[in-house]
């Protein structure tokens, strides 16, 4: 594979290609004035020959790389190019072409392409696609990834994707379920669907539970969790009923309430299960926390004793839960020597919000837990000190704080703390010196600022017009229309801060679709509060 890489990119010209190009030219330099009269006709003449020239290399040698490239996306490479004597050749492709097709997937500029291919691999690839799928717990890759699924449109594709929903991996059965919408129903699965059904009302039966104890902050995004956990029953829903009634129930519960959810339910009590309509109704009405518990236990019966919700979250992580339900959970963690293990996956990963709640977590062992830290130091006693030197924070705000600060501001009010955790990634923490300019009037805009120390002034020339201190957010709307800016920024002594650039944070919208409805309502309700003071003015 690194044989073939380098030739990826446009070589340079070579020297004697310049000079034979060029050549003429330059010599003209050197010509006697009585033949220049017609000099700067022919140094045009060859200036243009030489051009084209330069536009036909160029534009084989991009032939060449395009060429290159697509061999590699298809796995051809190892087949047709200057195959080895003991190397037979072969147009079925290696594991590793289709790992790198699936890790392109992650590249936006590759991942059309790589889509494509892995489309044309058909089965051949599916293995490696099955393993990739029950491993990712990132929602954006296994959407990616589930619709190379939809794409090849095959039983073999369907199947794998039926598989995947009856792994524990919970985002993974999210996107195969949403992939399996777009195939038609076998009958004969039916079963195995209602099996996941009753899981995943056990399972909102665990987090009703939980809430019931937890602190406010983790209640709340344990009622995000909760509905995934309706979204991905309605995916179930679609693979054994009748599909029409489903998704126009689906539509009208999702409207804030009335007459349009009153219907939606109806639609439900005809066509599923009474003791299955009970449990969504419970979930989906806005009881109490206690009327949905008491709801649930009829139904299911009382659980046998749980593990502490904070526990549950712990030990089942990303393939369960939201990187910021972790993080809360994490901090109202108890761990005894019989499941302090569960904290080490969390001390690894690259999730910054986990990472700092585990870091949390291990500091505050030895005098809170000690029999837990005694047993933590016996699994895994030579990796700690390595752990403790590459695991601490060097920015001035943690990502809890992050999340919190983006949620102070206009435009993510709406927006679940559970999906601003997915923007941490995008802010780039930046320093400014005093009196230097953060961005100028007039400068086109396309980032948003979040005061993270310091003080920043806006001045329209001479005056200034607003003062922005720590937790303060500025040009925010700048994240959706880029505009020139109105005013100066400036630095009132050092700064530090947060940026959000547009590029980034269209990337994140256009998979987390959430994102984009929270900030459409939030720009609904201001255009609304305009209407209205407008009318009051008239």
């Amino acid at each position: 594979m690194e044989k073939w890489s380098r030739f990826l990119r446009v070589q340079p010209l070579k020297p004697k290609t310049i000079q034979l190009v060029f050549g003429p030219a330059l010599v003209l330099a050197n010509v006697p004035p009585s033949v220049r009269q017609w000099g700067p006709w022919l140094g045009m003449s060859l200036l243009a020959v030489g051009a084209l020239f330069l536009l036909r290399v160029y534009r084989k040698r991009r032939a060449q790389r395009h060429f290159l490239e697509r061999a590699l996306l298809k796995g051809a490479h190892q087949a047709q190019i200057e195959p080895t004597a003991d190397e037979p050749t072969s147009n079925t492709p290696g594991p590793d072409v289709t790992g790198q097709l699936i890790a392109m997937l992650s590249v936006k500029a590759s991942r059309e392409a790589a889509v494509d291919s892995l489309v044309e691999l058909g089965e051949a690839g599916l293995p490696q696609l099955k393993q990739a799928l029950a491993q990712e717990t990132d929602a954006r890759r296994l959407q990616r990834l589930a619709q190379v699924c939809v794409r090849m449109d095959t039983a073999a594709a369907r199947q794998l994707l039926v598989e995947i929903a009856q792994t524990a991996n919970l985002p993974a059965r999210a996107a195969a379920l949403r992939a399996l919408s777009h195939f038609a129903t076998v009958p004969a699965d039916a079963p195995l669907f209602h099996r996941l059904i009753e899981e995943e009302l056990q399972f909102a039966q665990h987090l009703l539970h939980g809430m019931v104890a937890a602190a406010a902050e983790l209640c709340t995004a344990l009622q995000y969790e909760l509905r995934q956990c309706q979204l991905r029953l309605f995916g179930l829903l679609l693979q054994v009923y009748a599909r029409p009634i489903i998704l126009e129930a689906q539509r009208g519960l999702a409207h804030a309430g009335g007459h349009r959810q009153a219907e939606a339910l109806g639609l439900l009590d005809k066509l599923i299960p009474r003791p299955l309509y009970r449990g969504l109704q419970a979930l989906l009405d806005g009881n109490s926390l206690g009327d949905q518990v008491q709801t649930f236990d009829d139904l299911l019966g009382s659980p046998v004793p749980l593990e502490p919700i904070a526990t549950t979250v712990v030990r089942r992580g990303l393939a369960a839960f939201s990187a910021w339900t972790i993080s809360l959970a994490l901090r109202q963690w108890h761990p005894q020597p019989a499941t302090v293990a569960y904290l080490y996956p969390h001390l690894q990963t690259g999730q910054q919000l986990i990472r700092e709640g585990a870091v949390a977590v291990l500091q505050r062992l030895p005098e809170q837990r000690p029999a837990a830290y005694d047993q933590f130091l016996t699994l895994y006693s030579a990796v700690i000190p390595l752990l403790m030197s590459t695991l601490t924070s060097t920015s001035c705000v943690s990502a809890p704080e992050r999340v919190r600060m983006l949620k102070g501001t206009a435009l993510f009010a709406e927006t679940p703390e559970n999906i601003l955790g997915t923007i941490i990634p995008i802010m780039k923490e930046i320093s400014f010196e005093p009196e230097q300019e953060i961005f100028v009037k007039g400068t086109l805009g396309t980032s948003l600022f979040i005061v993270c120390e310091g003080e920043v002034g806006i001045f329209n020339g001479a005056q200034q017009l607003a003062t922005f201190h720590k937790g303060d957010f500025f040009g925010e709307l700048a994240l959706l229309d880029a505009e020139p800016r109105s005013a100066t920024a400036v630095a009132q002594g050092p700064v530090v801060a947060f940026r959000l650039d547009q590029e980034d944070f269209y990337d994140v919208m256009e998979e987390r679709s959430e994102v984009l409805h929270s900030i459409l309502r939030v720009l609904c309700q201001r255009l609304r509060h305009q209407n209205e003071m407008a009318q009051a003015a008239h």
